[in-house]
């Protein structure tokens, strides 16, 4: 029940759009209990990122542009952090709909060079409305 309650508070914030910096990659909100990344030792732990844009843009009319979206966040956190994506080494993927996988799967590929980081993908999950596309990861580098 404790669950429910506070997810139906966190989808407060976001139909509000009182907290964009949390999944724009920049500066964390400080109203959510956690943090768009955490660093223990040379691994970065990012937290997952959805398809709104900087300035607070819901990016959610396609699986395609979601996913650029999401990406791109991604992107600017694991840079802030001073990574890459040729660093990270796991992605777990969550998908509204198992429809929209291939989509998804060919605008995340091209992100990465060379070796693809383990994955695991998620599909028929209720996520932060309104969003569709989920993704975290975890980088290391020595």
């Amino acid at each position: 029940m404790r669950f429910f309650f506070m997810m139906s508070v966190i989808s407060m914030f976001f139909m509000a759009g009182s907290v964009p910096s949390v999944f724009a990659g920049e500066k964390a909100a400080t109203k959510l209990p956690f943090s768009s990344a955490r660093k223990a030792g040379p691994t970065l732990y990012v937290s997952g990122q959805v398809g709104r844009a900087p300035d607070g843009k819901k990016i959610t009319e396609d699986p395609a542009a979601e996913t650029r979206q999401v990406m791109e966040n991604i992107a600017r956190i694991l840079e802030r952090h001073g990574y890459g994506f040729e660093h990270v080494v796991s992605a777990t993927v969550y998908l509204r709909r198992i429809e929209d996988y291939a989509a998804m799967n060919k605008v995340y590929a091209t992100y990465f060079k060379g070796e693809f980081p383990a994955r695991a993908c998620i599909g028929g999950q209720d996520l932060v409305a309104p969003y569709n596309v989920e993704i975290s990861c975890i980088a290391y580098k020595e």
